[in-house]
C-alpha cells in the first residue's frame, strides 16, 4: 500500500472517529442518538463559518464543539426530558439539520459561486486531537466515578438510581458531551481534510459512526480501529476512481459503506449492547 493512500485513510478516518466517540459516550448512558449525522453537519457549518471569518481553523474546531453541544442540549431535552421516541426524534433532527445547514449556507454564500477556502489544520495535529479524545474517553469510563456511573446507567438505571445518582442528569450530560464530540468531528472534517463546506458535506459519516460503535462493542480503542477501517476503504475508493475501468464510479463510492456494513454484520453478534439502550427511564415506574 502506498504511503499516500495510508495518509489519506488516516485523514478521512479522524472526523468519523470523533463522531463515533460521541455516539459511544451517549449510548453507554442508554440514550440512542440517531441525530449524530445532523450534529456533525451543524458542527461542520459552524466550524467553517468561524474559521472563514476569523482565519483560524482552531477557532473553527471550538465553534464545532459549542454548536454540537448545543445540539446535544436540544436532543437531551427531547429524549431525556420529554422522553420522546428516540428513533423518530433522531431521524427528524438529522433531516431538520440537513435542511437548515443547506439554507443557512445558501443565504450566506452565493449559489453557484466558488466557496471560499479556509486555512486547514495539519493532519498530525488532528491525530493529536483524536488521540487526546480517545484517551480521555477511556480514562473517564475506567478511572472516574462519573464514567463508571455513566456505564452503569446504560445497563441498569434502576440500580444506579438506588445508589443515589440522578439518571436523568447522567443521561443529559452524556448526550451533551456526545453532541460536542459529534460537532467537533464535523468541524474537523471541514477544517482538516477538506478546507471548505459544501451542502451535506458529511455524506452519511454520522450514520457510519453509529455502526462503528456497534462494531467496536462500545469500547474507545476498537472504535478508533473501526474508523480507520472506514477511512482506509474511503481512501481506496478515491484512488480506484482515478483508474481506467469499466466499473461505474458509483460502485467505488459505495465501497466504504459496504465494507462497514459487512464488518458490522460479522461483528454484531459478538457485541454487547447496553441493556437499557433506547429505553427511557421513569423514576418509580414499575418495569
Amino acid at each position: 500500500m502506498q504511503f499516500s493512500t495510508l495518509e489519506a485513510a488516516i485523514r478521512l478516518a479522524l472526523p468519523v472517529a470523533l463522531v463515533a466517540l460521541g455516539a459511544l459516550v451517549t449510548e453507554r448512558a442508554g440514550v440512542l442518538n440517531l441525530g449524530l449525522e445532523g450534529m456533525m453537519l451543524s458542527g461542520a457549518l459552524a466550524g467553517y463559518v468561524a474559521a472563514e471569518m476569523s482565519g483560524s481553523p482552531w477557532l473553527g474546531l471550538i465553534a464545532g464543539i459549542v454548536i454540537g453541544a448545543l445540539c446535544g442540549v436540544v436532543m437531551a431535552g427531547l429524549l431525556v426530558g420529554l422522553r420522546a421516541n428516540q428513533v423518530v426524534t433522531g431521524i427528524a433532527f438529522t433531516l431538520l439539520a440537513s435542511s437548515a445547514t443547506t439554507y443557512l449556507f445558501q443565504i450566506n454564500y452565493s449559489i453557484g459561486g466558488n466557496t471560499p477556502r479556509i486555512n486547514r489544520i495539519g493532519m498530525w495535529w488532528l491525530v493529536g486531537v483524536v488521540a487526546v479524545c480517545v484517551i480521555g474517553v477511556w480514562f473517564v469510563f475506567r478511572r472516574t466515578s462519573w464514567g463508571l456511573a455513566l456505564a452503569a446507567v446504560g445497563e441498569s438505571p434502576v440500580a444506579v438510581d438506588a445508589l443515589g445518582y440522578r439518571v436523568d442528569r447522567l443521561r443529559w450530560s452524556a448526550t451533551i458531551v456526545g453532541g460536542g464530540l459529534a460537532g467537533l468531528g464535523g468541524a474537523a472534517l471541514v477544517c482538516g481534510p477538506l478546507g471548505l463546506f459544501i451542502e451535506n458535506v458529511t455524506g452519511g459519516r454520522g450514520w457510519v459512526a453509529l455502526a462503528i460503535v456497534v462494531f467496536a462493542g462500545w469500547r474507545p480503542v476498537p472504535t478508533l480501529a473501526g474508523a480507520l477501517l472506514f477511512g482506509l476503504c474511503d481512501a481506496a475508493q478515491l484512488r480506484l476512481q482515478g483508474t481506467t475501468t469499466t466499473i461505474p464510479y458509483e460502485v467505488f463510492l459505495a465501497l466504504p459503506y459496504l465494507v462497514t456494513l459487512v464488518a458490522l454484520v460479522l461483528r454484531a453478534r459478538a457485541s454487547r449492547t447496553p441493556a437499557a439502550l433506547g429505553r427511557p427511564y421513569v423514576r418509580g415506574a414499575i418495569t
